[in-house]
């Protein structure tokens, strides 16, 4: 873990800051897509495997019903037939005529492959087309059922009838489900039975009705099975479909397997209808899981290009944004490294903006630069006084004395607009400051700076840009009293420091800064200019610790004078903690 985290350090100590953000926005944008397109993809799967459950259900369901009313309808017919009062006395007749009625039934209804009525003892007397006459089927399954009760029994082959009707079209076995009645005297006494045998491709008939309904490429199939879960349709005969734990639940889905693939199945149980009591059969509807997912494959592969379209996008867009964040520090960083290394003029940190914590590291940093000026104007003052004390008793004429004065001048002026410099300024303020917390004698800041300057200097030059300087330094110096103090800090930044003055005054006095200035011609080279100026101001605080305090929050009225549209004055009343 050491080891990880100290390769994790090396790592960041060799990026940027705007490497680093922008690693940590994509990999979030990656993570937020990659979740998104996950949940989206399982919604949507569940969605369609539950649409899926509710149409195999459906089907099921309807196969269900529709093999539970036919075999009620041959079920009720058999049982009509046999207790027909009108043919009571014919059962024990003449086995013609009782053969023509049973011709004329199967006439009437095809799905019968065979009808036949046999005596008590189990003989056959009369059938469909004479089939099977004077055969005992008194062991059969079918005879003895129907003796008792109307009867309905699964699925078998007939050996007897296959015998006779030759193989089927499809050359599968016939099979049957067999139906039977007892016939009854006047007496109510069991005299014989009526059987017939209802030929299987019924159900398959239903089953091509209820398939071709569908879509081919939904890939749908349909089994029945009997009570035992072993198919009887659909299916190879007598395979195995259900499990014994399937065949506990009458209503259900279930994902099974078959071959190399998986399909999606419903099962409904038949329940039998009125009076047929019903034979357990179970139809289950299935299809294939390839098929029941595909629209949902094609719309979680379309979520997963635009995932990664947006993934994509947001690492662009995060590299972006992290250039754009880090830039200020950047030129910060560019500001810094300058120091010591250009003239005065330029080694003075730009404000630069973007968000609040990079306002106020900008703005601590100019206040950290005044302070270092006004440290080193101390020990320049020193350094002065002592060169000025050793000069004072070498010196005799007034020639010398005026060479020590000018150079003083130069020392405190700035050269391009004859002001005080930053240097000078921060001295006497640093004075006010003073006389104020004896003598509680307010004062204010005024922290001006010309707006648009540097369009100016492109449209221009930077000669017309130091004439629009030294105008505006002009207009500033004629509008002070003498117990002001104006001074260029820079640039195009100049400072006033306002004596004896109370928030109303103020307001007054620094507005008729700007329109002075807005009202001013400055008459250049490349023909007139006119500027304007934004201003911040404030009044000195009792809870200002030191001048960097004021003019701190002068610069930041500025700022807010600029960020507001520029050629106004902000006033900040109080002390805050930009």
């Amino acid at each position: 873990m050491r080891e990880f985290l100290s390769a994790l350090n090396r790592v960041r100590d060799r990026t940027s800051m705007k490497q680093q953000s922008a690693l940590l926005t994509a990999l979030l944008s990656i993570l937020v897509v990659a979740a998104m397109t996950t949940a989206t993809t399982i919604l949507i799967r569940d969605r369609a495997v539950g649409i899926a459950n509710h149409q195999m259900t459906d089907l099921a369901q309807s196969m269900a019903d529709r093999l539970d009313q036919e075999m009620f309808e041959r079920f009720r017919e058999i049982g009509n037939f046999a207790s027909l009062h009108p043919l009571r006395d014919s059962w024990n007749g003449d086995p013609e005529a009782i053969r023509r009625l049973l011709d004329q039934m199967q006439r009437t209804l095809p799905r019968y492959a065979w009808i036949g009525y046999a005596s008590l003892d189990g003989k056959i007397q009369a059938a469909t087309g004479g089939t099977l006459e004077g055969v005992s089927v008194a062991e059969r399954p079918w005879f003895i059922a129907g003796s008792q009760a109307t009867s309905a029994l699964d699925l078998h082959e007939a050996k007897l009838l296959a015998d006779i009707l030759g193989p089927s079209e499809d050359g599968a076995p016939f099979r049957f489900v067999d139906v039977a009645a007892p016939v009854r005297d006047e007496a109510g006494n069991v005299q014989g039975v009526l059987g017939a045998h209802l030929s299987w491709s019924w159900a398959q008939s239903v089953r091509s009705y209820l398939l071709g309904a569908l879509e081919p490429d939904l890939r749908t199939d349909l089994w029945v099975t009997a009570s035992d879960g072993s198919a009887i349709l659909g299916a190879p005969y007598g395979q195995p479909v259900l499990s014994p734990g399937q065949l506990q639940i009458a209503r259900q889905t279930f994902v099974g397997g078959e071959g190399d693939g998986t399909y999606l199945a419903a099962a409904v149980s038949t329940k039998g209808f009125e009076t047929y009591p019903g034979l357990g059969w179970i139809v289950v509807a299935k299809r294939p899981m390839s098929v029941v997912l595909a629209d949902a494959n094609r719309v979680t592969l379309a979520i997963v290009l635009i995932g990664t379209f947006a993934a994509v996008t947001g690492i662009a867009a995060s590299f972006l944004i992290a250039g754009r964040v880090t830039r200020p520090l950047t030129r910060l960083a560019a500001d810094a490294d300058r120091l010591g290394r250009a003239a005065a003029e330029t080694s003075v940190f730009d404000r630069q903006r973007g968000s609040s914590d990079i306002l106020r590291l900008s703005n601590s940093l100019r206040s950290l630069m005044r302070r270092v000026d006004s440290a080193e104007s101390r020990a320049t003052e020193v350094r002065d006084l002592m060169e000025r004390t050793e000069q004072a008793h070498s010196v005799q004429t007034l020639e010398h004395r005026e060479t020590v004065r000018r150079l003083r001048y130069l020392a405190d002026t700035d050269p391009l607009s004859g002001l005080m410099n930053r240097r000078s300024f921060l001295g006497d303020a640093q004075d006010v400051m003073a006389f104020y917390r004896r003598y509680d004698r307010t004062f204010a800041v005024l922290m001006i700076d010309i707006d648009h300057f540097k369009r100016v200097n492109d449209a221009h030059g930077h000669a017309v840009g130091d004439e629009v300087i030294s105008a505006v330094g002009r207009v500033l110096a004629e509008l002070a009293r003498e117990t002001d103090r104006v001074a260029r800090f820079g640039g195009e930044e100049f400072v006033i420091l306002l004596r004896e003055i109370d928030s109303a005054s103020l307001t007054t006095w620094a507005e008729r800064v700007r329109r002075a200035v807005h009202a001013a011609v400055v008459a250049t080279e490349a023909g007139p200019v006119s500027v304007t100026v934004s201003v911040g101001a404030t009044l000195v605080s009792a809870d200002d610790r030191d001048v960097e305090d004021v003019l701190r929050r002068a610069d930041v009225a500025l700022y807010r004078s600029k960020s507001n549209g520029r050629n106004r004055l902000t006033v900040s009343p109080a002390r805050t903690a930009e």
